[in-house]
């Protein structure tokens, strides 16, 4: 089976992948690195700084392959965080550095992934009843952090909650606000957020 794996670096898609050419027309402007390298990651890091390129892909024949030298390169870091619905299917948004999101953390010791969802979701919104529901998606991005790079994993999940709740932002997470977005309404605010968290909202089955 053809394996492909869509990493964000600069909100922009380093696509990993067993197969020889992607009949994506999307992708057919990107950068093509053939290898799973140290080198030819950087160097596709690199053109992705580069503002007018808007994607790359690096093909081996190999899913172990490409695996490996990620986890080589970069130090993996396991979060999760959900798509909270309420009952009349408007979803909660946040707002938080200038961006558009979705409630999301890192793991913490000694917690299960949707664990860690429910948690975060909490924390950063003020929701409390919350009820666990299928998972979505895992999303990846690579980011700079005090000098060194991190690849984060984040799984996803679908939530149901109320919105008779009061909504209180974690200020100290940087997030304004958080307001549940109906989906009529949802454009303009999925214009405002990151390329990976769009892609979350449309694996959900959210259309705009």
């Amino acid at each position: 089976m053809n394996f492909l794996q869509k990493v964000y670096f600069n909100d922009k898609p380093l696509i990993l992948t067993t197969e020889s050419s992607t009949g994506d027309a999307a992708m057919q402007g990107y950068l093509t690195f053939q290898g799973a390298t140290a080198e030819n990651i950087r160097k596709a890091m690199d053109a992705l700084d580069q503002p007018t390129i808007t994607g790359a892909v690096i093909t081996d024949t190999s899913e172990d392959a490409l695996h490996k030298q990620l986890n080589t390169m970069f130090r993996p870091i396991d979060a999760a965080g959900g798509l909270v619905y309420d009952a009349s299917g408007a979803v909660l948004m946040i707002f938080r550095r200038g961006k558009w999101d979705i409630p999301k953390g890192k793991l913490d010791a000694g917690e299960t992934i949707p664990e860690c969802a429910l948690r975060e979701v909490q924390e950063e919104t003020g929701l409390r009843n919350l009820v666990l529901g299928a998972k979505i998606c895992d999303s990846y991005h690579i980011y700079l952090q005090k000098k060194e790079y991190f690849l984060k994993r984040t799984a996803w999940y679908k939530m149901s909650g109320s919105a008779t709740e009061n909504l209180v932002p974690q200020t100290e997470e940087d997030i304004l606000e958080a307001r549940w977005v109906s989906e009529k309404d949802l454009a303009p605010i999925a214009a405002g957020a990151y390329t990976a968290i769009r892609e979350v909202l449309k694996l959900a089955g959210l259309k705009w």
